[in-house]
């Protein structure tokens, strides 16, 4: 039961984060047109006009705040696996994607995630960029019977070039995951 209180909880806050961040991700020329409209033309624009990222998983970091540190032995810190995005970036400080990534949950099982990202970015030009954002998706997981767990997850990083390096924090799990970005 506690389960299904969980996934009900993150429907409504991954649907809520959605809506909000599609809302401000959205031009003004599309004012007029409905939400839903709205929504769909800016995915659309980063499938169909969106370039290639590749992901690389690196560390998955369990907060000794949370986990005794006889559990944390128990937990998998290296997240391997891959993962595959189209972004776009339609101002210099603005940065949204789409992306399904897998790789080994803390148990040592298979995690595939589906997710919608959004990012500002700070020093337009520069090699070095930091960024702020957040990512909203669908994750399964073994522990969970596979079920499409919603979810959204606040994230810090840094671009030098076209690479990156993101940290993703699991609000409500006290978990970090990091992952490598190859934009081309």
């Amino acid at each position: 039961m506690k389960e299904i209180f969980i996934i009900a909880k993150r429907l409504v806050i991954f649907g809520c984060l959605f809506m909000c961040c599609m809302a401000t991700s959205l031009s003004a020329e599309e004012e007029d047109v409905s939400t839903y409209q709205s929504i769909k033309t800016h995915l659309s624009r980063i499938l169909n006009d969106g370039k290639y990222e590749f992901l690389l998983p690196i560390n998955t970091y369990h907060s000794p705040l949370s986990y005794s540190s006889e559990k944390r032995k128990d937990y998998n810190e290296r997240p391997w696996g891959a993962g595959i995005g189209k972004y776009i970036e339609p101002t210099p400080d603005r940065r949204y994607g789409l992306a399904a990534m897998t790789f080994q949950d803390s148990f040592n099982k298979p995690e595939p995630t589906f997710f919608y990202s959004w990012q500002a970015l700070w020093r337009e030009g520069k090699d070095f960029r930091p960024s702020l954002g957040f990512i909203a998706g669908i994750t399964f997981r073994e522990n969970y019977h596979w079920i499409p767990v919603p979810g959204a997850a606040p994230t810090i990083g840094f671009d030098y070039k076209s690479f990156s390096v993101n940290t993703l924090y699991v609000p409500g799990f006290d978990v970090f995951l990091t992952w490598l970005s190859w934009r081309f």
